[in-house]
């Protein structure tokens, strides 16, 4: 996979977000498009185009229950959302999956949510667990899912003749199926600790998220040729707390021959690693650092022991609790209404931030782009 790096405003709305999707339903084309692409046999394409009309039909409907979501009351909101998200990990399926993951040929076991609801008495802690095997759309969607790649900030120094600027990719993509899967509980609480946009609900309710806010930048020097004289890049981890440090810094993979390359250390409240690379060493550096959810160009998210989800995962798990929750505890959730309960404005902002951010999660999946805010 080869992802490029996409800008996108913050203030974007939502309208603006779906017609980033909106090429996906011009069945012609992404027939052509996929048959070019992945080299098709010809005679698939009646195939192909039934797999696309899915895709389509995915999109339509995701949208459908979005608006639905929008204009509905905090009764079914949690659920539409979750109904219309389903939609949207279906059209990645499709788009990543061959013919065998259409809509009726896929094997009946992924015919289910995958997830399973979890009762607790604090409403919070109500949770979510993997069916056994990981089976469901939920799985089904596991298995295509990947992490964005990490990108940075780039200065790149041409000789004698100046310097430009750019935001590009600086990692592999890594696949969720590729990560152990949770075989406990996720509670709501916990899910919603690692969504970026819900940081600030969080902190009304002195809740820390468990995402480490840092920057990723990278200082390139070449020569009059254009050969690469020296790379150092620099992994900025800003107010790290002590939990926070123990469980991102777990990610840290330095191979014993790489470790000389880098220098890790305080800086005031925070941390920063600075890679400088041995570009004399046959093989390269030997090295892999925490997943990350994408924010701006100088701002990223780094994820600890939570990394075996993307940022749709955490939604996708905690519209499942939602939805659930106001669909079978109907009596809980007039209660939690009714107080204007911790738990009932979270899901409420949650599902605010699902609305806008979801859609556009999806289009970075599809198109294979970071969208990043400026």
């Amino acid at each position: 996979m080869n992802f490029s790096i996409r800008t996108v405003k913050e203030s974007e709305g939502i309208e603006a977000i779906w017609r980033r999707l909106a090429p996906y339903q011009d069945v012609s084309r992404i027939t052509a498009r996929l048959m070019a692409q992945r080299k098709i046999e010809g005679d698939q394409n009646k195939n192909v185009q039934k797999q696309v009309e899915q895709l389509a039909f995915s999109l339509t409907q995701a949208k459908e229950y979005f608006r639905s979501a929008e204009i509905s009351g905090p009764t079914t909101r949690a659920l539409m959302a979750y109904y219309g998200l389903i939609a949207l990990a279906n059209a990645e399926i499709l788009w990543r999956g061959d013919g065998m993951s259409s809509f009726e040929k896929r094997n009946g076991r992924f015919n289910a949510h995958g997830l399973e609801l979890v009762h607790d008495k604090d409403v919070g802690q109500f949770g979510a667990r993997p069916s056994p095997g990981v089976p469901g759309l939920y799985g089904l969607w596991r298995s295509f899912a990947t992490h964005i790649p990490h990108y940075s900030s780039r200065t790149i120094r041409h000789g004698n003749t100046g310097s430009t600027e750019t935001v590009d990719t600086t990692s592999t993509v890594t696949k969720l199926c590729d990560l152990p899967s949770r075989s406990d509980t996720m509670s709501l609480l916990d899910c919603l600790k690692h969504i970026p946009a819900m940081r600030n609900a969080l902190d009304t309710y002195g809740e820390e998220t468990k995402l480490c806010r840092g920057s990723i930048s990278e200082s390139l020097t070449l020569d009059d040729s254009g050969v690469l004289n020296t790379r150092t890049r620099t992994y900025t981890f800003h107010h790290i707390t002590d939990e926070h440090l123990d469980d991102v810094g777990s990610k840290f993979l330095i191979s014993p021959r790489s470790v000389p390359e880098f220098e890790i250390g305080r800086v005031s409240t925070g941390l920063g690693v600075v890679w400088r690379a041995d570009l004399q060493t046959p093989g390269g550096s030997l090295f892999a650092m925490p997943e990350i959810f994408a924010d701006s160009a100088n701002e990223v998210h780094f994820v600890g022991s939570g990394d075996h989800l993307n940022e749709f995962g955490y939604y996708y798990t905690a519209l499942f609790i939602a939805g659930m929750l106001t669909r079978y505890y109907p009596h809980i959730w007039i209660r939690e209404l009714r107080a204007n309960s911790k738990t009932a404005t979270l899901i409420d902002d949650l599902v605010h931030n699902a609305l806008i951010r979801v859609p556009l999660l999806t289009a970075s999946a599809l198109e294979e782009r970071v969208y990043i805010y400026v």
